[in-house]
C-alpha cells in the first residue's frame, strides 16, 4: 500500500516537473536519442550475428543427431 503512494506521488511529481520545465525534457530527449540509437543498433547487431551463428551450430548438431540412431526408450 506504502509502495501504490509513493508511486503516485511520484507520477504526480514527474508530470508536474515535465508541465513545468518541458524544454529541458526535449532538451534531454535529443541529446539522448543518437545515443539511445546506437547502442540499441548494437545491441541489435550482436543479437543478430549471435543469432545466426547459432543456427548454424543447432543445424550441424541435427544433421549429426540424425545420422546417429537416437535411443528413444529412455526408461
Amino acid at each position: 500500500m506504502l509502495s501504490i503512494v509513493f508511486g503516485l506521488i511520484a507520477i504526480c511529481l514527474g508530470l508536474w516537473g515535465i508541465a513545468t520545465y518541458w524544454w529541458y525534457v526535449v532538451d534531454l530527449m535529443v541529446a539522448v536519442l543518437p545515443i539511445v540509437l546506437f547502442f540499441g543498433g548494437f545491441v541489435a547487431l550482436m543479437a543478430g550475428i549471435r543469432n545466426t551463428g547459432l543456427k548454424a551450430k543447432i543445424k550441424d548438431n541435427n544433421n549429426n543427431n540424425e545420422e546417429e540412431a537416437p535411443d528413444h526408450n529412455l526408461e
